[in-house]
């Protein structure tokens, strides 16, 4: 007990320790003080129970601003289109701006809809609202496009307000000729904030001839010197138009380019162009030569560069003359030959992924396979995607290796290798026969169907259960034999630890159609449990489908039972305004949106009082995309033991430093938290904003791919 005791205090006096350099440099930072009254308690806890439409629409008609607002976006997340009716009633005759925008807000998310429509169109009349007119793009169908086009010039509404309205009809592909003349004629406002929303609109459409016929106006963009965003899209817009001429246009871009948001966008839509060129060549090559192991920055234009690289290699668009070249420079980079020490692991192993795949001996799949052994998590991975994409059963035959000998913490990325590796030996005939003859295609089924026997590690045991499911490895006359393997799974994964893992062997027993009795008998008792005793409706369903696929009779489809923590308002309402990233690179303050997401705000920070982000890897880095971590495993398909829902409001993924929870869809968030490079309106209304920086967000730029976080410390 003694001891027990001593480890206690020396932790606060460390966590004291680690917060003292905090409070010395730190803001001044209060309480939160959201106060909620008895009502919106009411709506919160409806919302997160996603019942109770006509009881939360009564509250629309209320006096106070706030509560009539919660109501609405209440209704908004629980997406039962019925409540449609009373929003409808309510905005024909609301008065209060901050009402109606909750009010289009929720019409917006239960999407188009012609009743919708034309409410919001009459309340445009009256007020022309940034909310209103995002609410007419979301509810528009396409046989309305000309009347709304006809609306919005007739009206005149501010610049902001139809660029806004410009995101939403180019997030649903449906920019017609009149509203691609509006993204033209925005290009002269004085606003940043009007001209990229104006050129991101193109950036979504699929009409390339439309994008043809305005490329001189996406040019402009392009070289817009105010708006680092503006020439980010024009890139990615220029990427979808596939002729020389836009072709030129990138590469000229990308020779003058010193932003390296816009550098990276650039390379994702080189990587578009028709075919690989010696210009092509050279600016990427560039791109990767500059890169230094002190810069991640630079790290993150390499990285682009490599993937525009690898993909025009796999899309078959390099000549052989071309490839040739591409050998020569990137054979620079192989471990043995030790050029380019001044780079990072992570591009240096990186550029073994296109070599991979360029004329591969047996020499270069030994030194690939070697960068395994550094049990470096960069060199790790890149390896074994190089390995995976190699066409050759030594290659096979290291990653299987590699499996075998990995930490918890690595075997997740030869597993993704292997499966790679074999999804591109089923287009190989040549190589399928020689996997076959070595009768390597059964020891990889045997495998995939055992590891969940070895480990309870969410990442390996999912992947495993994933990987498996393909009647190339297990043949219909098979799958019985098969099966036996997951009757001891059954007991191994229950609920709610296992929730992840469960999920997984649910779907393969659904696949591989079991005939044993153990099989009904057990899901049977899952889908029981998970109605009355877990209130899991993803598991239910899950179980349910699998009991139909094994012709098990008697079995109606139920909605389980919301099983929900009491909420702790006295803590929601004592919450601090901000929490703090404790990184490499300093304190990232993160102003907490807890009026808006008060749920998801208290799960963070119940989090991180229990210390649950300390060491978090950052386990996901798209470049001039997001950062992502907040998970133990590190892998990315770990989490809490719980799961919390979705808190959708009107707020937007509009600038760099805006906070997300990550998810698998709907209502699945855990602790996995992810923060913008830039702006991301394609995630407005799926992914819950529960902050934004307040403070270094240029630093979020220097966060490197599995890089670890110190913490995040919940202030008080």
């Amino acid at each position: 007990m003694l001891r027990i005791e001593s480890l206690k205090l020396s932790m606060k006096v460390k966590a004291l320790l680690l917060l003292l350099p905090i409070l010395l440099v730190m803001p001044s930072v209060s309480r939160s003080h959201v106060k909620f009254s008895d009502a919106e308690r009411m709506i919160i806890r409806l919302q997160d129970e996603r019942r109770g439409i006509e009881t939360i629409a009564k509250f629309l008609d209320a006096k106070e601003e706030k509560v009539a607002w919660r109501a609405a976006v209440a209704l908004a997340n629980i997406g039962d289109t019925n409540s449609r009716v009373p929003l409808i009633a309510r905005l024909n005759r609301e008065a209060r701006p901050y009402v109606i925008d909750g009010i289009a807000f929720a019409l917006g998310v239960l999407k188009s809809n012609k009743n919708s429509y034309a409410a919001l169109l009459k309340c445009a009349e009256r007020e022309p609202s940034e909310q209103v007119y995002i609410g007419l793009g979301r509810t528009v169908s396409k046989d309305e496009l000309s009347n709304l086009a006809t609306f919005v010039n007739d009206r005149k509404a501010a610049p902001r307000i139809i660029a806004s309205l410009l995101v939403e009809l180019g997030l649903r592909n449906m920019l017609t000729e009149a509203f691609a003349q509006k993204v033209d004629d925005l290009e002269k406002e004085n606003d940043p904030q009007v001209r990229w929303r104006a050129i991101y609109s193109f950036t979504r459409t699929d009409d390339s001839v439309l994008l043809s016929n305005h490329l001189t106006e996406i040019k402009e963009y392009l070289y817009d010197v105010g708006s680092a965003e503006s020439r980010m899209y024009a890139a990615t817009a220029l990427g979808k138009i596939h002729n020389d001429e836009a072709s030129k246009i990138l590469l000229t871009a990308a020779r003058s380019e010193t932003e390296w948001r816009v550098r990276v966008n650039i390379f994702n839509a080189i990587a578009k162009q028709s075919h690989f060129t010696s210009a092509i060549h050279e600016v990427l090559k560039k791109a990767v030569q500059e890169s230094t192991a002190d810069s991640n920055i630079s790290n993150h234009v390499a990285r682009a560069a490599l993937d525009a690289i690898d993909a025009m290699l796999v899309a078959g668009k390099v000549s052989s003359p071309d490839s040739l070249a591409l050998e020569d420079w990137l054979a620079e980079y192989e471990p043995s030959k030790d050029l380019h020490g001044d780079q990072s692991s992570l591009i240096r192993s990186q550029c073994m992924i296109p070599l991979g795949r360029l004329h591969p001996d047996k020499q270069r799949i030994k030194e690939i396979a070697s960068l395994f052994l550094t049990h470096d998590r960069n060199s790790n991975m890149n390896s074994s995607k190089a390995l995976g994409g190699v066409h050759d059963t030594l290659a096979f035959m290291n990653l299987f290796r590699n499996t075998l000998i990995s930490t918890p913490n690595e075997v997740h990325f030869a597993l993704d290798g292997l499966n790679e590796f074999w999804i591109n030996s089923k287009k190989d005939s040549a190589l399928y026969a020689d996997l076959s003859h070595r009768r390597f295609i059964n020891l990889y089924a045997t495998t995939l169907l055992h590891f969940p026997s070895l480990s309870y590690d969410p990442a390996i045991v999912t992947r495993a259960l994933e990987f498996v499911r393909d009647t190339a490895l297990i043949p219909d006359s098979t799958r019985d034999e098969a099966s036996q393997s997951l009757i001891q799974y059954c007991s191994k994964f229950d609920y709610p630890q296992y929730h992840d893992q469960l999920l997984s062997l649910i779907g393969t027993i659904t696949w591989m159609k079991p005939s044993a009795d153990t099989f009904k008998v057990r899901l049977a008792q899952i889908y029981d449990e998970a109605i009355s005793k877990w209130g899991d409706q993803a598991i239910a369903d899950s179980a349910y489908k699998a009991l139909q696929a094994l012709h098990v009779s008697g079995i109606s489809h139920q909605i389980a039972k919301v099983v929900r923590d009491t909420i702790d308002w006295n803590l929601i309402e004592r919450l601090p305004d901000t929490m703090v990233i404790q990184s490499n690179y300093d304190f990232i303050f993160i102003k907490l949106n807890t009026f808006e997401t008060p749920l998801t705000a208290l799960n963070m920070y119940k989090l991180a009082k229990l210390n649950w982000f300390a060491n978090n890897f950052i386990h996901r880095l798209v470049p001039n995309f997001v950062i992502q971590s907040g998970d133990l495993t590190g892998t990315g398909d770990g989490g809490p033991d719980h799961s919390i829902r979705t808190e959708i409001a009107p707020l937007q993924y509009d600038k760099t430093g805006v906070v997300g929870m990550a998810s698998s869809g709907k209502d699945t968030e855990g602790s996995q938290w992810f923060i913008t490079h830039c702006p991301t309106p394609h995630l407005n209304t799926r992914y819950t904003i529960w902050g934004e920086v307040a403070i270094g967000v240029e630093k979020i730029e220097k966060f490197q791919l599995n890089e670890r976080i110190e913490n995040i410390i919940a202030h008080r």
